[in-house]
C-alpha cells in the first residue's frame, strides 16, 4: 500500500507521534457513487461492470485509475470524490500481447504510472510492464521478459520508490506448477530487468503472492492468495527471506494495500466473498492488530470467482481539529469500487501534540500516492 508516508521534520516528533495512543473511525465517503459505493454498471457506466473485466486500481496524481478490459485494453480515470470518470483516458498506443494485454496498475512515487500485462506461460508469452510517465504519455515498455520459465505472472502488482530508484512486484501463480513460482520478480523498470526472488523450502507456498501483493519498503514484501495467511519476507538479490506467517480474519482477505499515517504503519485489505474491508495497525508486522471495517455495497454481489481486484489508500487531509483523514479505495473484482474515510483521532491529552506535528508535516509520495 503504502501509497503515502508522512515524513516529520524531527524525528523525535516522529517518535513522540507514534507513540500516542489514537483511535479510529471508518465511514463511507458519501460524495463517491452517491453511498461510497460505485456499484457495477451504475449510471450507465460501461467500465465497472460484472463479466471479470476490471482486476487493477490504484491512487495516483489526485486520481484513481481503473484498468479496465471492456471493448479493448482501458485504462481510465476518476474522480476520486464523487467516482466519475473523468474522460482523456490514457493512451494505450502499442500495447499488445498476453493472456490479457493489461491487467493491475501501480503509481510511483514521482507519479509515474505502470501497468502490466497477465501472462499464464511467460516462456512462449512475455510479461510485460508499459510505463506512462504522466496522463498525457505515450506508454513505454518497461520490461519484457520471462523472469520464470513457464511461469503464471501479472496478477498482482505494486510500486515502490520513484525514479531510478522505482521498483515493480508482481508475484507467481501455482499453475503452471514449476520450480520458483512459490516468490515473485521485483522489476527495474529503468533498467528493464527483473529478479526473481526465490525461497528455500515452503512456506512460502507456490502462488502465495499471485492474489495481493504489496510493499512495505524497498526490501520488504507481504503477499496473500488467501488461507486467512499473510507471507512476509524481505529479499536481497535473488534470495528471498521468510520471516513469518500473519493471520488475517477471513480466508478469502486477499487483496491488501500498506501505507504509513503519521508513523502508524497500515495495511488496508478486501475480502473477495462479501466485500468487507478491514484496517490493521501493522506496528508488528507478525501480529496484525484488527484495527476497522466497513462494507458499503448492498444487495446480492455477483461473485469474484478469481479472487481479483485491489485496494489502495488515497489523500490525506490534515484536518483543523487535530484529526487526520486518508480515503481509502477498494475493489472487489464485479463487485463494484468503494470509498471510504478513515479518520485518526488521538487521544485528548495528545491532541496538542498531534495538532503541532500536523503542522510540520511534509506529505510526500513513497509509492502510488
Amino acid at each position: 500500500m503504502k501509497n503515502l508516508t508522512l515524513l516529520l521534520t524531527a524525528t523525535a516528533l516522529a517518535a513522540g507521534l507514534t507513540s500516542l495512543q489514537a483511535q479510529y473511525t471508518i465511514a463511507p465517503l458519501a460524495t463517491f457513487g452517491g453511498d461510497g459505493w460505485l456499484a457495477p454498471g451504475e449510471g450507465g457506466y460501461t467500465f465497472l461492470g460484472t463479466g471479470n473485466l476490471e482486476r487493477g486500481l490504484a491512487y495516483g496524481n489526485s486520481q484513481i485509475y481503473l484498468v479496465s478490459r471492456n471493448g479493448g485494453s482501458n485504462l481510465r480515470r476518476l474522480d476520486p470524490l464523487t467516482g466519475s470518470d473523468l474522460g482523456s483516458p490514457l493512451s494505450v498506443a502499442g500495447i499488445s500481447g498476453g493472456t490479457f494485454a493489461v491487467n493491475t496498475v501501480g503509481v510511483a512515487g514521482d507519479g509515474a504510472i505502470y501497468v502490466n500485462n497477465l501472462t499464464t506461460q511467460s516462456t512462449t508469452t512475455p510479461y510485460k510492464v508499459y510505463r506512462w510517465a504522466n496522463d498525457a504519455a505515450t506508454p513505454t515498455v518497461a520490461f519484457s521478459g520471462n523472469p520464470l520459465a513457464g511461469s503464471r505472472v501479472g496478477d498482482s502488482l505494486d510500486v515502490v520508490g520513484s525514479g531510478s530508484g522505482t521498483r515493480v512486484v508482481s508475484g507467481f501463480g501455482s499453475s503452471p506448477a514449476v520450480a520458483g513460482n512459490n516468490g515473485y520478480t521485483v522489476i527495474d523498470p529503468t533498467a528493464g530487468t527483473a529478479t526473481t526472488v526465490a525461497f528455500a523450502g515452503t512456506p512460502p507456498a507456490a502462488g502465495d503472492f499471485r492474489l495481493g501483493i504489496t510493499f512495505t519498503d524497498a526490501a520488504h514484501v507481504l503477499g496473500s492468495q488467501g488461507s486467512s495467511l499473510m507471507r512476509y519476507t524481505e529479499f536481497s538479490g535473488t534470495t528471498g527471506s521468510l520471516l513469518g506467517s500473519p493471520a488475517t480474519t477471513s480466508a478469502s482477505e486477499r487483496l491488501m494495500d500498506y501505507t504509513v499515517l503519521y508513523g502508524i504503519p497500515m495495511l488496508a485489505t478486501i475480502d473477495t466473498a462479501s466485500s468487507l474491508v478491514r484496517v490493521y495497525d501493522l506496528t508488528d508486522p507478525l501480529s496484525p492488530v484488527l484495527l476497522l471495517s466497513g462494507n458499503n455495497t448492498s444487495g446480492t454481489l455477483t461473485g469474484n470467482a478469481n479472487g481479483t481486484g485491489a485496494v489502495a489508500w488515497g489523500g490525506v487531509t490534515a484536518n483543523p481539529d487535530g484529526t487526520a483523514t486518508v480515503a481509502l479505495y477498494a475493489m472487489s473484482s464485479n463487485q463494484g469500487i468503494q470509498a471510504f474515510t478513515v479518520t485518526i483521532i488521538p487521544e485528548p491529552a495528545s491532541a496538542s501534540v498531534l495538532g503541532l506535528g500536523l503542522a510540520a508535516l511534509l506529505l510526500v509520495r513513497r509509492k502510488r500516492a
